[in-house]
């Protein structure tokens, strides 16, 4: 064995590995996808910022029972104060040209309406937060059926593609046929229509292969993603045969919790009928002077601090019907979400009923596909040995052929309509991806 064959050898097998290696990294499974889009998904970065803005409001309710506090000061430049007349003689009153204070207020009672406001934004946090975990879990289903939709979407353009060379063939076959007199011009017309019917279903599934792309990709949130997909279709499986509570759904939990913090709202919008009663406090330092110019330090009352302790009390008795308006309002909105909870419960128990009988009549249908692709493989064979001992013509073999492509292709569909189904039966019971 010369040099050359004994390095080429072992460098050509090393470059077929890292080939295959690259290859691999370049392409993209289930997992991958998954894991990009959830990395990506515009819709899950949403719900989790809603999340986040849900519990920020609840920081924003409690700071309702927190005391509040305050600084302010004014420094007046120029001024020209009242003067007070005084046994015919006038004098400047006095005024601060300079104080600073700090004020506080704690608000003891407004009708209930902090408690109920602060129930309602935990009640929307928590709705919130579910929400989040559904979007998660509707995210990785959503790229699985996706994915799913993409492979199939290949598999029968590939299946396409191989009806077009079958056709191919058996239109030089006729041509063949016709010069020696042993077909005839309806043959050669029979086959060319069948031809052009192919051409145009093959059209028709470049257009799905490149829109079942372009849904994958953006569905991980990127534009457009050109990777080979690697992954095979999954086999029918039955329905689980325990299924969870409707009301432990993630996103019908959200809803009940929404319509109970909406009630919430209703009744905190009520605390308007009620007196409000807070603490309130000042405490200030000043500097008199009067006329522009500066009191004498010596005087007493040039400068120092005062302040005030007490309680103010206020109840709005009317306002033109605002405070009413508003109430009612809320209390509207309380029952559009308790309706929109029972319109979403019904849905899911509907929606379960549904995607169950699609997936048994999709598992069944899967089953007899299959048995029809074996018949229609066995019927091909027959013609092939029946057109050799010359009892079948080559439009029988050209049928029987076409017949299983498009019992490959039905087989294809069954097989994504089961697993279309099973996703959005475990969507319907909330428990995510059974695979």
């Amino acid at each position: 064995m010369s040099f050359y064959s004994r390095f080429l050898g072992p460098a050509a097998l090393a470059a077929l590995f890292f080939c295959h290696q690259a290859c691999a990294a370049e392409s993209l499974d289930l997992a991958q996808a998954q894991s990009e889009g959830l990395e990506q998904s515009p819709e899950l970065a949403r719900a989790r910022a809603l999340s986040s803005e849900k519990q920020w409001s609840r920081v924003g309710a409690l700071s309702v029972f927190m005391p509040h506090l305050s600084l302010d000061g004014t420094r007046y430049f120029e001024d020209k104060y009242q003067v007070l007349p005084f046994n015919g003689a006038t004098f400047p009153e006095v005024s601060p040209y300079a104080q600073f204070g700090m004020d506080a207020s704690w608000t003891l009672f407004d009708g209930w309406a902090g408690i109920n406001t602060l129930r309602a934004s935990d009640l929307s946090a928590a709705a919130a937060a579910l929400s989040r975990d559904w979007a998660l879990v509707q995210v990785r289903q959503n790229i699985r059926l996706k994915f799913y939709r993409a492979l199939a979407s290949q598999k029968l353009d590939r299946l396409a593609d191989e009806n077009i060379k079958t056709l191919k063939v058996h239109l030089r076959i006729v041509k063949d046929l016709l010069a020696n007199g042993r077909a005839t011009r309806f043959d050669l017309l029979r086959v060319e229509v069948q031809l052009d019917d192919a051409r145009t279903d093959q059209m028709e599934s470049y257009d799905k292969v490149a829109l079942a792309r372009l849904s994958l990709a953006q569905a991980m949130g990127l534009d457009e993603d050109a990777r080979p997909l690697r992954g095979q279709l999954p086999f029918p499986r039955r329905a689980p045969a325990d299924a969870p509570s409707i009301d432990e759904k993630l996103d019908l939990k959200a809803k009940l919790l929404e319509a109970e913090a909406a009630e919430n709202r209703s009744l905190a919008a009520a605390g308007h009928w009620a007196p409000r009663l807070s603490v309130v406090g000042t405490y200030q330092w000043y500097r008199n002077g009067y006329r522009g110019d500066q009191m004498d330090p010596a005087y007493s009352a040039a400068q120092g601090t005062n302040y005030d302790l007490g309680l103010t009390a206020t109840w709005d008795l009317f306002n033109g019907g605002g405070s009413l308006a508003r109430e009612m309002e809320s209390a509207r909105k309380a029952d559009e979400a308790k309706q929109t909870a029972k319109e979403a419960r019904l849905q899911v128990a509907y929606d379960r009923e549904l995607w169950k009988r699609r997936l048994s009549y999709s598992t069944q249908l899967y089953q007899a596909k299959l048995a029809d692709v074996d018949k229609a493989r066995e019927s091909v064979r027959l013609a092939t040995v029946g057109l050799k001992a010359g009892t079948r013509t080559t439009t029988e073999v050209l049928d029987a052929e076409l017949d299983s492509f498009r019992a490959a292709a039905s087989e294809v569909s069954a097989q994504m309509d089961a697993a279309e189904a099973l996703i959005n039966l475990e969507l319907a019971l909330g428990m995510g991806d059974l695979q």
